[in-house]
């Protein structure tokens, strides 16, 4: 007989227990056949009864007398590879204000047993787009082989990163009682083969400023064939004070005069994706070590700007006598391997030189014995440095990429819930064919990011480990 309106409780109920009963005929047939004759079956360790008045198969237990209600005493079994399964335990989520993994079991248990109940509720969380907006998970990519410019031997800053790091309060040269403070930034050079670090301080943020430092650096250090950088869209957010270098670096004069004086000493500029400070990790983490050393040595107090100069030259030298590896354990190797020791005995003009490690040293002229002097240290670079370089520290897994697939941006300076949504419409693989850098598309235009500063919705993950 048909009814008009809402159906009642009593109507939803027995629709519940009708559901059950066919979802158990469906997934459990062998079972409740075993448990009619008297059988053995999987369950005998949940001692399962089907149930006199409505035919369900229930969980029988040893809590039958506590003073709890009939379907907390003996639960409704459920299968754990079920659509009715999942669907149960994903209302009871959505009902209970989204709860987690413990809070949701206990729920789901007060009426239903579903078999391997822990791994369905973790299913059902981890496939929640609200729980995922809520706590997003970074997207990772399996760490990348290392380009030719940091595994073949080459001239020290013959490939070169640059990176910027302040500001730092400069006081002015004054007798004044209260002298005036100005701010002053630190451009740090780093060597991509041998990690030497060249050190500069820079009065502002302009053009001229940033190319009479470039000028600096390549009289003191000699030709650079190639520089790499960020584009200073890291800073936009995290550094109030450093948005000035993204607008700087974003003008169309800026670049003018940088490709005229980088075509003027045959240099080119790269530029690592936007957002993406991983790509440049060995200049930030010089950045980072000289702002250890700035830290412990000038703490709060207020340099001129030659005062600074020394004690930058002074962190300079410092980290470039570092060990690139451990000490070796042969007598015969007074020292580690430096990057000072690719610094010393190279001219500004320098022209490559054969090998003379295999000659006699007493067949060797003056020039000869210092050059054999330094190919040594690169035959100690080729044997105890890059085989350190070797190892994966991080990133073991290949995550699949493809256009279409949906994303959040990571965005810190917003809560996760507020991060715009985008969806992948190309993908930039590197020359393993694996997908590094993406080009997404989002309500304001489209962008480009690396894959870490990125989260893919649980429905388009899709991880697998490398071979």
């Amino acid at each position: 007989m048909l009814t008009k309106g809402s159906p009642t409780v009593n109507e939803l109920e027995e629709a519940l227990k009708l559901i059950v009963r066919c979802v158990q005929g469906e997934a459990f047939l062998p079972e409740l056949r075993a448990i009619r004759e008297g059988e053995t079956h999987r369950f005998r360790c949940l001692h399962p009864f089907i149930d006199p008045v409505d035919g369900i198969l229930r969980v029988g237990g040893r809590v039958k007398k506590a003073f709890i209600p009939y379907d907390s005493r003996h639960q409704m079994l459920l299968p754990a590879k079920h659509p009715f399964t999942e669907l149960l335990i994903r209302h009871e989520h959505q009902n209970n204000l989204h709860a987690g993994q413990r809070a949701l079991f206990a729920i789901v248990r007060r009426r239903f047993w579903p078999l391997q109940a822990k791994n369905v509720i973790r299913k059902v969380i981890r496939q929640c787009i609200t729980c995922f907006r809520a706590n997003p998970i970074k997207t990772t990519q399996l760490m990348g082989n290392l380009p030719s410019y940091r595994v073949q031997p080459s001239p020290a800053f013959f490939h070169t990163g640059v990176d910027y790091a302040g500001p730092f309060f400069i006081r002015a040269l004054t007798q004044a009682r209260k002298p005036m403070i100005t701010k002053g930034y630190v451009c740090l050079f780093v060597c991509l083969s041998t990690r030497a670090i060249h050190l500069e301080l820079v009065s502002s943020l302009t053009t001229d400023a940033f190319l009479a430092t470039l000028r600096r650096f390549t009289g003191r250090r000699g030709p650079v064939s190639k520089i790499y950088s960020d584009n200073a869209t890291n800073f936009i957010g995290a550094e109030a004070e450093l948005e000035q270098l993204g607008k700087l670096f974003a003008t169309d004069e800026h670049a003018k005069q940088l490709t005229e004086f980088c075509g003027s000493q045959s240099i080119s500029w790269s530029f690592i994706p936007p957002r993406s400070p991983h790509f440049g990790g060995i200049w930030e983490s010089g950045v980072k070590s000289v702002k250890y050393h700035l830290k412990r040595v000038v703490g709060s107090n207020k340099l001129t700007f030659e005062e600074f100069s020394t004690v930058l030259v002074q962190i300079e030298a410092v980290l470039n006598s570092r060990p690139l590896t451990p000490c070796s354990d042969d007598p015969n190797d007074l020292t580690a391997v430096t990057p000072a020791h690719f610094l010393v005995g190279r001219q500004m003009q320098s022209i490559p030189e054969p090998s003379y490690i295999n000659l006699k040293l007493s067949t060797l002229s003056r020039w000869q014995l210092v050059q054999v002097i330094q190919q040594h240290f690169w035959k100690r670079w080729l044997a105890e440095y890059l085989p350190e370089m070797q190892n994966r520290q991080k990133w073991y897994k290949i995550t699949k990429i493809r256009p279409g697939a949906l994303v959040l941006i990571n965005n810190p300076n917003v809560p996760p819930m507020q991060w715009p949504l985008g969806r992948i419409i190309r993908t930039h693989p590197g020359d393993d064919n694996i997908v590094r850098v993406v080009t997404i598309r989002t309500a304001n235009g489209e962008c480009k990011r690396g894959v870490t500063e990125i989260s893919l919705l649980p429905l388009d993950r899709e991880d697998i480990l490398e071979d």
